[in-house]
């Protein structure tokens, strides 16, 4: 038996480099069969010039046997080399987003906070755990395109959001300037992560094919809330999404729950500043009647059991998801 990397060099990105013939010429001349296998994780854990052994998971999974006789794949060594290397990475594509989902990079979005402040570290795990490793905002956005994090803290949702897919350009924005310095001081920022201190209300906005407010709009009073959704609402490309959650203050009973985990989180740990005239939750109904003012689509995501936070998605052209 031999074992033969065909892309004779390792990958310094994680995308497969190109096949060599060797490989192929080696099983034609003597008959082989190939048994193909894909290794997926070495190139976070093990990455090209890192001497850092990181934390991960490594995958190894096996294909199906190419047998010495198998023409599906060409008759020639030539042939069999392109159409095997592109047989290999259409396999590793299905492989990798069936692995790299959000809690893939959950590792890697730590250590970019290590180091800050015991606090914030703790903090950072806690909220990552609590959000579900942002799993849900993941399947919502689409895999690529323009987002916009209004009220994005730390900036832990765009860095994780853009780990799970890097064709995803994330702009964040918070009034809080400390925090906007710690997000925008992480190894892992490149130029598809961006972040911004400033009002919500005064930001330039560009178009964007997804804008996020998560747990922002109730540090807003009702007017400046609906000056700001529809400030977004336009600047929205075609299909683009506003996806809005926080607490609904419709739910009486269930926004208890709510109100007690922010009084947590301002008065008592000092995380989130409140302006003077404190917090102001939405109404549900009122976010229904301005989507509906623009003939635009609304659906509703309820996934907890004790608090009012509900998940809003806002879609333009009146397509619903």
């Amino acid at each position: 038996s031999m074992v033969i990397f065909p892309e004779g060099s390792r990958s310094p990105d994680g995308k497969m480099k190109r096949f060599h013939k060797g490989a192929f010429f080696l099983t034609e001349q003597l008959g082989m069969d190939i048994l193909p296998i894909i290794l997926h994780g070495t190139g976070y854990n093990m990455t090209k010039g890192d001497f850092l052994l990181k934390n991960g998971t490594i995958t190894i999974k096996y294909l199906p046997r190419i047998t010495a006789n198998d023409t599906s794949f060409g008759s020639g060594y030539a042939e069999r080399t392109k159409n095997i290397s592109r047989y290999f990475k259409d396999e590793y594509q299905k492989l990798s987003a069936e692995i790299e989902q959000p809690a893939y990079y959950k590792e890697q979005l730590f250590y970019n906070y290590l180091y800050k402040g015991p606090v914030l570290e703790w903090y950072m795990r806690i909220k990552v755990k609590l959000e579900k490793n942002y799993q849900v905002f993941h399947d919502l956005l689409p895999k690529q395109g323009k987002m916009l994090d209004l009220g994005c803290g730390y900036g832990f949702m765009p860095y994780m959001l853009h780990f799970a897919a890097p064709g995803r350009e994330f702009t964040g924005v918070d009034y809080d300037e400390e925090k906007i310095e710690v997000a925008g001081n992480c190894f892992s920022k490149t130029a598809e992560i961006n972040f911004v201190y400033a009002d919500a209300l005064a930001f330039e906005m560009q178009q964007y094919d997804a804008i996020i407010m998560a747990d922002m709009l109730h540090y807003l009073q009702p007017d400046a809330q609906k000056r700001l959704i529809e400030k977004c609402i336009a600047q929205l490309n075609p299909n683009g999404q506003l996806i809005i959650r926080d607490g609904n203050k419709d739910m009486q009973e269930r926004h208890k729950g709510t109100e007690l985990t922010e009084t947590f989180s301002t008065k008592l740990l000092g995380f989130n500043k409140t302006g003077a005239n404190g917090l102001s939750f939405l109404s549900g109904q009122m976010l229904r009647d301005i989507a509906a003012g623009h003939k635009l689509s609304v659906t509703e995501i309820d996934n907890t059991r004790y608090t009012s936070n509900i998940i809003f998605v806002i879609k333009k052209e009146g397509q619903v998801l």
